[in-house]
């Protein structure tokens, strides 16, 4: 009974995951990872200790009881790994499935009885390692060596005059002539060939397009494309790759697979009309409730399933054009379900870390030292200290201005790579700024990935400065609304700085950041008194003063992780640009807020798929779906324009032409 209600609340957990965003995200992930671990463990044990039982244990509840372990060893619909590691690990899991089923066998054959049981022993067995054996065909297919060799496996089905969109891929196969072409279902469609055309893109591989199709995508994403559904559509692309990784989805498509898992229903239904019909009075109660149990639960589960598979994006984008009305009426019912999920598909919450906010705060409670002495890795810090805010329509739309004018320029591979390095025009330059402030920040304006981490806390802590001293300027309706994006780009960078460091190039963040929190008692006053919500805000306008104010020139560090004097002197130089380039408020906040765009730019072209796609079973961040948006628009070296598909396509070798 503890493995059925396991399997109960992991189909829970495994749909929340994927779309939980907010404070309580590490609760949420340690959960769904207990329970993951669970289920697993529970049902071996059991099988396990039924290995073990006393052979006078004769009744055929054992035997019965058994199979049940099998399936629920298969796990639910929405999740069969937990990470990308299990997927690759498929190979133990199908030995581990293979000794399973022969302690299967043995308790079969150790505890028969000449009883019906065993008759419902043998339709339940058989159900049971068919969803064992499809938890373990959904972790190979979604293995990385697995989905490397799946990206070509079309091109044996196409014909000679097929045309292909890149290799591996021909028109047909993302074409849906005679399907439902309404409008309802067009998204769906639309980001459904998209991942299949990009498949290569996730598996960190470089690929060629056909110049027709790499043509219209481009001008497609520039022209046609509203910063709404732009977002919408990677979104959607997004949650096609999660359910490729993470569930059994993509391998419920082909018609075999619904056969045998009607099959495995009917079998849990036959099972449970034989077993009302045996007489039940000789055996105890207690076991025939929990028989009982089982078998709904299995039924339950199953139900479950099919609706979920029924309803979802990967069966309705091939839906026929409806012919009678039951097909129309489930048309508009799952069309209506789709309207509701694809609003959810999309980016909705960022994570926030302030880390001056948090500096302050914690010297000024004695606590947080003992804390910090024991949290040794700055867990405290990093997840109850980090906050989540909306992704606004203002927030979307200057990102997808900002890509489309980087796309607009027709960037020869040359400059697409000094782009995505960080080594573009200066971007005080393009605002026409003064030559000489432009040549005193040409080094802190340039992003060396060499040094990317430091340049993330140098940007950082000048703009978080520069923030809190327009803020307490009483400078609010000066600033517009770039000094809030600015603000908004600024803590989330720092936030994959400390939290999510696997997907920026390495760096010592880590480092850093425990020594510039030493740093900070330097520039607070002397009480050490805890301070309350109240008196925090003074506080801290005390410490922006005093770090302002601080001649950093005169007693400039030797050490390179020392950010808090470097960030106060490039805070007043920016600050310069209005006082000496007679530049508004609000233009310096958008030259801010651009420059850590060309950081998130490099961030993103230079952060792995694979761990974007880990970041998917936490909610997804919003720098994968800038990386999604940046391959649509052409600005990725992975993605190359080919002359002639047919004769070239080397996915390892550099592009021939762009």
């Amino acid at each position: 009974m503890v493995s059925l209600t396991l399997q109960f609340v992991l189909v829970r957990t495994g749909n929340l995951r994927r779309r939980y965003i907010g404070r309580k995200l590490p609760f949420v992930a340690i959960t769904v990872w207990f329970v993951y671990l669970s289920a697993d463990w529970m049902a071996t044990l059991v099988l396990s200790t039924l290995l073990r039982g006393n052979v006078t244990l004769n009744h055929g509840f054992v035997v019965f009881w058994t199979p049940f372990l099998l399936w629920h060893l298969g796990s639910p619909h929405n999740i069969t790994a937990y990470s990308l590691e299990d997927n690759d690990m498929w190979l133990r899991r199908l030995f581990g499935m293979v000794v399973q089923v022969l302690e299967t066998i043995y308790i079969y054959i150790r505890f028969r009885s000449d009883t019906m049981f065993n008759f419902l022993a043998a339709l339940m067995f058989f159900a049971g390692v068919f969803k064992y054996g499809e938890r373990i065909w959904a972790l190979r297919s979604a293995s990385e060596k697995q989905l490397i060799n799946s990206v070509c496996s079309c091109e044996g089905n196409a014909s000679v005059q097929e045309k292909f969109i890149r290799k591996g891929l021909p028109e047909s196969t993302v074409s849906f002539e005679g399907r439902d072409m309404s409008a309802r279902f067009k998204l769906l469609r639309e980001a459904y060939s998209s991942f299949s055309i990009l498949e290569p893109l996730f598996l960190d591989l470089r690929f060629g397009l056909s110049s027709k199709f790499y043509d219209n995508m481009v001008d497609s994403w520039m022209k046609s494309k509203s910063v709404d559904q732009a977002f919408q559509l990677v979104g959607i692309e997004l949650s096609y790759l999660y359910d490729l990784l993470f569930t059994k989805m993509p391998i419920h498509q082909p018609k075999r697979s619904l056969y045998l898992r009607v099959l495995c229903f009917l079998s849990s239904v036959s099972s449970l009309i034989a077993f009302s019909a045996i007489e039940k009075s000789q055996h105890p109660k207690v076991d025939v409730v929990i028989t009982y149990l089982l078998l709904l639960g299995a039924i339950c589960l199953d139900v479950y399933s099919f609706i979920k598979h029924a309803s979802s994006k990967w069966t309705v984008i091939w839906l026929p054009d409806p012919q009678n009305k039951l097909q129309k009426w489930y048309s508009m019912t799952v069309a209506s379900r789709m309207h509701y999920s694809e609003g959810k598909m999309a980016i909705g919450s960022m994570a926030q870390h302030d880390l001056i906010y948090y500096y302050v705060k914690a010297n000024t409670n004695t606590f947080m030292d003992a804390v910090r002495i024991i949290d040794t890795g700055n867990v405290l810090q990093k997840y109850l200290h980090t906050n989540w805010k909306i992704v606004d329509s203002e927030l979307k739309q200057f990102i997808y201005s900002h890509l489309k004018e980087r796309a607009q320029k027709n960037l020869t591979p040359e400059e697409l790579e000094m782009l995505l390095n960080g080594k573009s025009k200066n971007i005080l330059a393009e605002a026409g700024s003064d030559r000489d402030i432009e040549q005193e920040l040409e080094l802190e304006l340039e992003l060396d990935r060499a040094d990317f981490i430091q340049r993330i806390f140098f940007w950082h802590f000048a703009t978080e400065l520069l923030y809190y001293d327009d803020v307490d300027g009483f400078r609010r309706g000066d600033l517009g609304q770039f000094y809030q994006i600015a603000k908004t780009l600024s803590d989330y960078m720092m936030y994959l700085a400390l939290v999510r460091p696997f997907m920026l190039p390495k760096g010592f963040s880590e480092l850093i950041n425990k020594d510039n929190y030493k740093k900070i008692n330097n520039f607070l006053p002397d009480t050490r008194e805890k301070v309350t919500r109240k008196d925090f805000i003074p506080v801290r306008k005390t410490f922006i003063a005093a770090v302002l104010g601080y001649n950093h020139l005169g007693t400039k560090s030797t050490n390179s992780f020392e950010m808090i004097g470097a960030g106060s002197l490039f805070a007043q130089k920016l600050q310069r640009l209005v006082t000496e380039e007679r530049w508004d408020h609000e233009e310096k906040w958008e030259m801010i807020s651009k420059a850590w765009m060309e950081l998130m730019i490099h961030a993103a072209s230079h952060c792995s798929w694979k761990e974007h796609a880990q970041q998917l079973r936490h909610g997804g961040e919003l720098l994968t779906h800038v990386a999604l948006l940046m391959a649509h628009l052409g600005l990725t070296t992975q993605i190359h324009k080919e002359v002639a598909v047919e004769d070239e396509f080397d996915f390892g070798m550099p592009p021939s032409s762009f």
